[in-house]
């Protein structure tokens, strides 16, 4: 399998801010003004599904973090204190109930996200929605929404 840092190279993606495929940043992608060029040549290593598996995994983590707070944008200190707080909780339940370190920084490359730790979260989407406090159901579609990109079939749309 073909991950980013792979694409990256072969594309000659200076950036780790920056897509691949199209060369934005997230700024960019979030500034809906701006419209993007895709590389024809980049697309032919696919897109990685490992990728996607991991960032869908941290945006649910993310998510959980500010869920107490039902904000986007953490402004005041204590918002700040309730969500760190809530992180927390969530990386103490994680190593209790899987053993798994989520979401800390690992010297020299990044954090303890990887593929390993997603696939074993989008196994059991109702010990991940105990865990996080998001909706089960939610959870259970994005399993099947990875499910479906990774098995290489055509999909009808209906």
């Amino acid at each position: 399998m073909v991950d980013g840092k792979v694409c990256k190279a072969t594309t000659s993606t200076k950036s780790t801010m920056r897509c691949y495929i199209c060369g934005l940043t997230s700024k960019d992608f979030n500034d809906l003004s701006k419209k993007s060029n895709v590389k024809p040549e980049s697309l032919e290593f696919g897109l990685s599904i490992l990728h996607a598996r991991i960032r869908l995994f941290e945006n649910l983590l993310h998510l959980a973090y500010k869920l107490p707070i039902k904000k986007c944008r953490l402004t005041t200190e204590d918002e700040k204190a309730i969500a760190e707080q809530t992180k927390l909780n969530i990386q103490q339940n994680f190593k209790t109930k899987l053993g798994l370190i989520v979401d800390t920084p690992k010297p020299g490359y990044g954090n303890s996200n990887d593929g390993n730790t997603s696939r074993r979260i989008f196994t059991d989407p109702s010990l991940a929605a105990e865990i996080t406090h998001i909706d089960q159901n939610l959870i259970y579609r994005f399993k099947l929404i990875l499910e479906t990109i990774s098995s290489g079939h055509q999909i009808k749309k209906s």
